[in-house]
C-alpha cells in the first residue's frame, strides 16, 4: 500500500471531519503525522486544487474540488438499481410490499416496489405520490430535512383519517421521535387498516436521498414478530447505504426499540 497516498487522504477525511478549517498543528496531531510531512501533504493538495489557505486564520481549509467529483460519481449511480436486490430479499424475508421512495415536491414519490405475494397487501405503483406527512418512507425523510421543508409540508397537511397527523407541531415532535428511534411507523394515517415502517437512506453527511418501506395490511402483521419486521427494514437500508458507499452518517442517532402501537384493526385491501 502506497502510504503517502494513505496520508494524503487521512488529511482530507480529518479537514471533512473538522467542518474543512483546521491548523496545521492540529491537522499532524490528528493524523498521526509529523507537522513536517502535513504541511508537505497539504503543500500538494493545495496545488492540486482540492485545499486553500484561509486569508484570515492561515487555517487549512477544503475546496469544493470533493464536493465537485463526489457530484459527478453520484449522478452515475442509479439507485434503483443498486437497491433492487436487497428489496427483494426484504420483501422475502417479511412477507409484505416493500417500496424505494424519494422526496419530490415535499412528497414522497414511489420510485421502485416489490409486491407481497399474498392476496391481501398494500398496492403502491411505481410512480405513485402520497403525502409526505402520513407515510412511512414519507416521515422518514422528513425527519432528516430543513425545517423549512417540514414547515411547507405541514401547510398541506389534511386528514384523510383520524390517525393523520393534525399539525406541523405534531409532525415535528413525530419527527423527532423518528430521528431518536432510526425509523418511522405509520398505522392508518393514509389509509386504514395499513401499518408500515420506513427508514432513510442517507449520505456520510446526513443528507436523504432515498428510502425503503416495508408495509402491509396491519393485523397480519401484527401477529409476526414487529421487532424482526423492523429489524430487518433497518438492516436492509443500511445495506443499501453500503452498497452506495455512503456507510453510516456521522450524525446518525441510536436505533431504540420499538414503541408500542395500538390494538389490531381488521386487515383491509388497502394502498399503502
Amino acid at each position: 500500500m502506497e502510504t503517502t497516498v494513505v496520508k494524503g487522504l487521512k488529511v482530507l477525511e480529518n479537514l471533512v471531519q473538522g467542518n474543512g478549517s483546521r491548523s496545521l498543528t492540529d491537522i499532524a496531531i490528528q493524523c498521526g503525522i509529523s507537522k513536517s510531512n502535513a504541511h508537505r501533504l497539504l503543500g500538494t493538495l493545495e496545488a492540486c486544487g482540492y485545499v486553500k489557505r484561509s486569508q484570515d486564520s492561515r487555517n487549512y481549509e477544503l475546496t469544493l474540488r470533493l464536493w465537485e467529483m463526489g457530484q459527478r460519481v453520484f449522478s452515475q449511480v442509479d439507485i434503483r438499481s443498486v437497491a433492487i436486490s436487497y428489496l427483494r430479499a426484504l420483501a422475502a424475508e417479511t412477507g409484505e410490499t416493500v417500496h424505494l421512495s424519494v422526496l419530490d415536491n415535499n412528497q414522497t414519490l414511489y420510485i421502485d416496489k416489490v409486491d407481497s405475494t399474498h392476496a391481501v397487501r398494500t398496492y403502491v405503483n411505481i410512480g405513485d405520490r402520497s403525502p409526505a406527512y402520513c407515510s412511512a418512507t414519507g416521515k422518514a425523510m422528513l425527519a432528516y430535512a430543513p425545517d423549512e421543508v417540514v414547515r411547507a409540508v405541514g401547510e398541506t397537511i389534511q386528514r384523510f383519517t383520524p390517525q393523520t397527523v393534525a399539525s406541523t407541531d405534531a409532525l415535528r415532535r413525530q419527527l423527532a421521535d423518528i430521528r431518536e428511534q432510526g425509523y418511522s411507523e405509520t398505522c392508518g394515517e393514509w389509509r386504514e387498516g395499513v401499518l408500515g415502517f420506513g427508514r432513510a437512506i442517507r449520505t456520510p453527511s446526513g443528507r436523504v436521498v432515498a428510502a425503503i418501506g416495508v408495509a402491509g395490511p396491519e393485523e397480519r402483521v401484527r401477529q409476526n414478530d414487529v421487532n424482526k419486521f423492523i429489524s430487518a427494514l433497518i438492516r436492509t437500508a443500511d445495506s443499501i447505504q453500503d452498497a452506495l458507499g455512503f456507510g453510516t452518517p456521522a450524525v446518525d442517532m441510536e436505533v431504540k426499540a420499538p414503541r408500542k402501537t395500538r390494538a389490531p384493526a381488521k386487515a383491509k385491501l388497502a394502498r399503502a
